[in-house]
């Protein structure tokens, strides 16, 4: 992959790790059950994929039209005496559906289309929408396509776990059966969403993707350079379904009740999808460009001191997204000062003891300093898996620092 495309692969991943960090991991036991026992238990499990539009963080709340239907869902079970806590999870994408059958989670809310395959293992609920198709997208470079026959040889990236390649494994049966070469799949990493390969291709750094129908109005309003076939899909009459382990009658009819007061036509439902598919203000400010120039001016810093205290620099790069927007002149309500919003009396803990802290590497530095103090001094145990310890060190740095 050259220089280019690896910047921006950086830098759309950004948002994304830092929607992630907001969220709780996975620490609890697995345990399986329906409806009954969950509410012994006091909680549903929603397990969750970050996505731009759908679920997201913004200042500190959940913010997207799957925030939006989980609050109203948890409402909904209340009002009909189920008392239970909505506790979302967020997780990589392709591990949705064994991290549900394995116990981990009750339902998974993602925008996830019921096909046979992954009816094998999984039940869904009633459609959240109905009739939804898979369009093809394509950048400002690629040739026009005038039938999927066109897709011959040409690569088109989608995600693994992702119903589009399924989509696509069909029409390249389709295509052997007549006798002409297939589409060269190429697969994205898990993590990136929707919106990252939509820039990927308003950038001319992907050729062609897969998108939902329902979807395809909030992309064509900021990216300019994108076509969108809407008259090739490669999927027709496609559901979008929330996911529930095999076997959860209860849950599954709790869920259903809950659905038609959300589904495609209803007035709860439209509410929700108009509020963040017809105004697209708030996506044109998350997706500003002037990020990716502050991020390419950022990333040796944070891969210097990330490397220093051995961290992630992509995680390190996300928390000060996170913290300040990357805005070193940031000064919070609470004292907290710079990129990294130090607090000016950890700097100077012995601990830490990083001079003139206001200044951008400094400020970098006694960050991610002070990250590694609290991932030793709490964290750093063998009961604790290695990627928890992170998520433990990021939710106590937005805590204390």
């Amino acid at each position: 992959m050259d220089r280019l495309r690896r910047v921006f692969w950086v830098l759309l991943l950004l948002p994304q790790l830092a929607l992630a960090i907001e969220l709780s991991p996975l620490t609890q036991t697995p345990y399986v059950g329906d409806l009954k026992v969950l509410e012994k238990k006091g909680t549903i499990r929603v397990l969750v994929s970050a996505d731009l539009g759908f679920y997201y963080i913004e200042k500190g709340q959940p913010k997207g039209i799957i925030a939006e239907f989980l609050h109203h869902f948890e409402l909904h079970l209340r009002k009909n005496k189920i008392h239970v806590n909505v506790q979302v999870i967020p997780i990589p994408r392709d591990d949705l559906f064994t991290a549900l059958e394995r116990g981990f989670g009750d339902l998974a809310v993602a925008n996830l289309t019921i096909t046979p395959q992954r009816l094998q293992f999984v039940d869904f609920s009633d459609p959240v929408i109905s009739n939804s198709q898979e369009w093809l997208v394509s950048s400002p470079s690629t040739p026009p396509l005038e039938s999927l026959e066109d897709l011959s040889g040409k690569e088109v990236w989608v995600r693994p776990s992702s119903s589009y390649f399924e989509s696509l494994q069909r029409i390249n049966k389709q295509l052997s059966s007549q006798g002409i070469s297939p589409i060269n799949v190429q697969f994205l990493e898990e993590n990136l969403q929707d919106y990252e390969l939509m820039e990927m291709l308003n950038q001319d750094i992907l050729p062609i993707t897969v998108i939902d129908s329902h979807k395809s109005r909030l992309w064509s309003q900021v990216m300019k350079n994108i076509t969108i076939y809407e008259t090739l899909p490669i999927r027709e009459n496609a559901n979008i379904g929330w996911a529930m382990r095999k076997n959860s009658p209860q849950l599954k009819t709790a869920v259903n009740k809950y659905i038609r007061t959300i589904r495609q036509g209803s007035f709860l439902g439209n509410v929700i999808y108009k509020k963040y598919l017809a105004n697209t203000k708030w996506l044109k400010k998350a997706v500003d460009p002037e990020t990716v120039k502050q991020f390419k001016n950022l990333a040796v810093l944070f891969e210097q001191y990330a490397d220093k205290y051995e961290f992630d620099w992509l995680m390190i790069s996300a928390q000060a997204y996170q913290e300040s927007k990357f805005n070193n002149r940031l000064v919070s309500h609470m004292g907290a000062v710079g990129i990294m919003q130090v607090l000016p009396k950890t700097a100077k803990e012995p601990y830490i003891n990083i001079k003139n802290f206001r200044e951008l590497e400094n400020n970098i530095h006694a960050g991610v300093k002070y990250m590694s103090f609290v991932h030793k001094r709490y964290f750093l145990k063998p009961e604790i898996t290695e990627e928890n310890q992170m998520y433990f060190s990021l939710a106590a740095y937005n805590a204390g620092s």
